[in-house]
């Protein structure tokens, strides 16, 4: 019975992993292939920069802890977020400091929560609900849904990207009605309208610097940034899971 619960959690995360063409990481930033290149609003030097800074801080985490810790980093220009769990905040600490003396990161948010890793139907189902967010960007006109990173950690979905204000708000809003998600986190670089309507006409050259940029943050409260880690929160209606996710016996 336990081997069938097993392997049906674990179809599911396949599924839920081929509908975000992730690459096998649980959580994580998606495959840079020739189309989202070409539409995402970083260059295609910083893409791959920002590839090389996740890979550098799995392998330093790896290295240092083993299984120990369940993180994973999702850096966008160099701003690198940080979600998984750690057994002590001793250790969650230090694993921020590690993923800040990666070359070329210019700014952590810490998110690692204290406390057991996720279930693999956890997981599963927080890459499902990931895909369920770009597939609604997708079907929002106006929207540049390649402008934005996804990422979700128990039911609460980061956001991250160089949009304009409007754009930002579009995507919270959608991102928090769907079933599911229970927080919605922003982590925007802002840009202007005119800015937006360069990129829509002419993707950034493929040798054009990356910025770095500057994680732009907006706290309601001072209770509302120390629960999200200084970025913005807009909280969702639903706490139910994306789909039934069979639970490991």
């Amino acid at each position: 019975m336990a081997a069938s619960s097993f392997a049906r959690a674990a179809l599911v995360l396949a599924l839920a992993l081929s509908a975000t063409a992730c690459v096998p990481v649980l959580v994580g930033s998606a495959v840079v292939g020739t189309t989202a290149v070409a539409t995402d609003r970083r260059t295609a030097g910083m893409q791959l920069e920002d590839q090389s800074i996740e890979l550098k801080i799995r392998n330093l985490l790896a290295s240092e802890y083993g299984d120990d810790v369940r993180v994973t980093p999702s850096s966008y220009n160099g701003k690198v977020l940080l979600l998984g769990s750690a057994p002590d905040e001793a250790t969650r600490e230090r694993i921020g400091r590690i993923a800040g003396q990666v070359e070329h990161v210019g700014g952590v948010v810490n998110q690692i929560e204290v406390g057991p890793p996720r279930p693999l139907s956890e997981a599963a189902n927080d890459s499902l609900i990931s895909g369920q967010v770009r597939a609604a960007l997708i079907g929002t006109a106006d929207l540049s849904s390649n402008a934005f990173v996804i990422t979700t950690n128990r039911n609460t979905v980061y956001l991250q990207g160089r949009v304009t204000a409007a754009e930002g708000e579009t995507a919270a809003r959608v991102a928090s009605g769907l079933r599911g998600v229970n927080r919605v986190v922003t982590l925007y670089e802002p840009i202007t309208e005119e800015e937006a309507s360069r990129f829509a006409s002419a993707p950034p050259p493929a040798d054009a610097p990356g910025t770095g940029g500057q994680v732009v943050v907006s706290t309601p409260s001072d209770e509302a940034a120390a629960s999200s880690g200084g970025a913005t929160t807009l909280p969702a209606d639903s706490g139910a899971l994306a789909i039934p996710v069979p639970m490991v016996q």
